[in-house]
């Protein structure tokens, strides 16, 4: 067996390891300790700006200015696409019922544009009017959405055709179902709001200009006014459209075109009344041989006389011709 070697220390010496035994510990403690803090240490608090609602605004209302105010957010309190600027949503629709001092985000608004309904592309104070055509009357199926025409009407008036342009400058706003301008480009065209019953899209050409359609109806944005007058023109007779060109806005007063002004003659009015003058002065005309005397002291007009008749003019003398030798003579009998 060994020996256990037994090293007794002295009062001093054993303060001294025990000083440093609890150097040791006091330094790994320390140690761990700050390993558990800096894991467990929160992250520095980042704020970020949102868009609120300053009001209520209901589904499909036109946002504005003064709907909207801004707020700061823990960044990790911020909904997923939030909007942080008015720009963002200013003009554009609300597309469900947003609170007072709700967050925006970018699928509760959407743009102006007939993907969410006709009713979205009608500018303010405007209604939409749709009107029957044919390919003459909707020129030829040329016409696009948000083209500008004039549109005309020809109905019969009595026993007289009226050609009339009743607007100027109007808004189409769809042709037939089709509410889009066809997208430019390789022959195709990108999805459009389209026919709901059957989905098709208006075809392109190889050019990718837009394709000639069967043209069955426009709709037009016109004011309240305008729409009375489109209904009873299309009820009265016949409407055409006149494409404008590319921003001409240039408004002309016209008046109606008429059959018998088309060739050059007269009003029947004034046809009709030239007609009754000329009846008129037949009748006041005397016939052959009768003088009118003028009206005494204000009395309907006295009766022609006649002329008095002239003596007959007396019978010529009968007369003989007398030849005699190469003389000649005339002889009155008595």
């Amino acid at each position: 067996m060994q020996d256990v070697i037994i090293v007794r220390l002295t009062r001093r010496q054993a303060f001294t390891v025990a000083a440093i035994i609890g150097l040791i510990v006091a330094a790994l403690v320390y140690y761990v300790l700050r390993q558990q803090t800096q894991v467990t240490e929160a992250p520095e608090t980042q704020m970020v700006t949102v868009l609120v609602a300053k009001q209520p605004i209901g589904q499909s209302d036109t946002i504005t200015m003064e709907m909207l105010g801004t707020t700061q957010l823990d960044s990790r309190a911020a909904p997923a696409g939030a909007l942080t600027a008015p720009g963002q949503a200013v003009g554009k629709i609300a597309r469900r019922d947003i609170l007072a001092e709700e967050p925006l985000t970018m699928s509760d608004v959407t743009e102006r544009t007939a993907a969410e309904g006709l009713t979205f592309v009608i500018p303010e104070g405007m209604r939409a009017v749709t009107v029957a055509l044919d390919p003459i009357s909707g020129v030829g199926g040329f016409v696009i959405p948000h083209d500008r025409v004039d549109v005309l009407t020809t109905f019969q008036q009595g026993d007289v055709a009226v050609t009339k342009m009743i607007l100027q400058n109007v808004e189409v706003l769809a042709m037939n179902e089709q509410t889009t301008r066809p997208e430019p480009g390789g022959g195709t065209q990108a999805p459009a709001t389209t026919d709901q019953s059957t989905g098709a899209a208006p075809a392109a050409t190889e050019g990718g200009a837009p394709a000639q359609v069967q043209v069955k109806s426009a709709t037009l944005a016109v004011t309240p006014d305008q729409a009375q007058r489109v209904l009873l023109a299309a009820f009265k007779g016949a409407v055409h459209l006149a494409l404008r060109p590319r921003n001409e806005e240039t408004v002309v007063s016209l008046p109606g075109q008429t059959d018998w002004a088309l060739v050059g003659l007269e009003p029947p009015a004034k046809a009709e009344e030239k007609k009754a003058e000329e009846e008129k002065a037949q009748q006041q005309t005397p016939p052959p041989g009768w003088v009118m005397y003028p009206p005494a002291g204000g009395s309907a007009p006295a009766a022609a006389a006649p002329a008095p008749r002239q003596a007959p003019a007396p019978a010529p003398a009968p007369t003989v011709e007398v030849i005699r030798g190469g003389e000649r003579e005339v002889v009155t009998l008595d």
